[in-house]
């Protein structure tokens, strides 16, 4: 096989089943083809474009039809079939991808960052909150700076460490992150709907040296936000810092959303929400009516921000997809 670093790969070029190729030359071939989602990058390409999907799809299964007769190892034998239905599955979008894991680089402040693992189950119309999402991201790379700049405090004053939750925490990657980057001075509470918190916690869990070389302590738990006084948590448990990422999917979700903020953050004039939206046309009105119903509560905006973002949704062309993001902290508008 054609080394791809040098050479435009055709097909053709990859191992061909009728010359009964090696299983390790069929596996490298594989490996080759594999499509990884965009990592939340424009400059995010594939590395595999000069294919055409066509012709990589007859590939794929011819292999998986094949009966691979001349392989001794059954072994061997199924893992080229699996291997080759999951790239025959990547290229059904990112809805078919299997389960995978993730890294992403997070800064802890100008000079150094740290490394978040993420899995990342399949997905199902009924399961997006295992996604990790790109205002996720945008908002965990900010984090640092309102650390630094003291816009979001970095201990309280009635508490030795700041308490922190997360709402429809999804993967964790927010939560998470702001443990790495407030340490010792923060204890976070990860909480989503129930079928979400297994891989929450399972994420909390890859993630465990990072938490104790930091020493934090981050927490799972089911909150669900119709309900008014949540699930698992008790009503009178307050945080200092309440996290939230694009959390609006129906023309419901502002008035719960805004209700379980109102529940959850504690009336300290020092407390913040901190909120990244992605401006989705179709969203925009759950955007407005989630920004009234905090300030009918008593918060206003502390700080805001707009930035770009490029979601790992692929255009038609397989270029990134660009997202503009909404940040936001949240204050008292007086001591409550």
């Amino acid at each position: 096989m054609r080394d791809p670093e040098s050479h435009p790969v055709h097909v053709f070029d990859l191992p061909q089943l009728y010359t009964k190729p090696p299983a390790d030359d069929i596996l490298q071939a594989l490996d080759l083809l594999t499509i990884r989602p965009h990592t939340f990058a424009q400059s995010s390409a594939q590395n595999i474009t000069h294919l055409q999907d066509g012709d990589i799809c007859r590939y794929l299964t011819s292999i998986i039809g094949s009966s691979l007769a001349w392989i001794e190892s059954d072994t061997l034998k199924e893992k080229i079939w699996d291997t080759a239905s999951s790239r025959l599955c990547e290229r059904a979008g990112r809805n078919a991808m299997p389960s995978m894991s993730r890294e992403f680089s997070i800064p802890v402040n100008a000079d150094s960052a740290f490394q978040v693992t993420l899995h990342e189950p399949s997905l199902t119309s009924d399961n997006l909150g295992n996604k990790t999402w790109v205002s996720s991201y945008m908002l965990s790379k900010r984090l640092h700076t309102f650390h630094s700049s003291g816009s979001v405090p970095i201990s309280h004053d009635q508490n030795p460490t700041l308490r922190t939750l997360e709402l429809g925490a999804g993967t964790g990657l927010v939560g998470i992150s702001f443990a790495a980057v407030w340490g010792a001075a923060a204890t976070v509470n990860l909480t989503d709907l129930p079928p979400i918190v297994p891989n929450l916690a399972h994420n909390v869990s890859l993630n465990s040296d990072l938490i104790s070389k930091v020493k934090s302590s981050v927490t799972t738990g089911v909150l669900d936000w119709s309900l008014q006084f949540g699930v698992s948590l008790q009503s009178t448990e307050k945080y200092d810092v309440i996290l939230v990422a694009d959390p609006l999917y129906s023309s419901d979700h502002p008035r719960w959303l805004a209700q379980a903020i109102e529940v959850h953050i504690s009336s300290n004039s020092s407390s913040r929400l901190v909120l990244e939206l992605p401006l989705r046309e179709v969203y925009l009105p759950q955007v407005h009516e989630l920004k009234k119903r905090l300030d009918h509560i008593g918060l206003y905006i502390l700080e805001e921000g707009e930035e770009i973002g490029y979601d790992d949704w692929a255009a038609r062309d397989g270029s990134p997809v660009e997202v503009r993001c909404w940040w936001s902290i949240w204050a008292w508008k007086s001591p409550a």
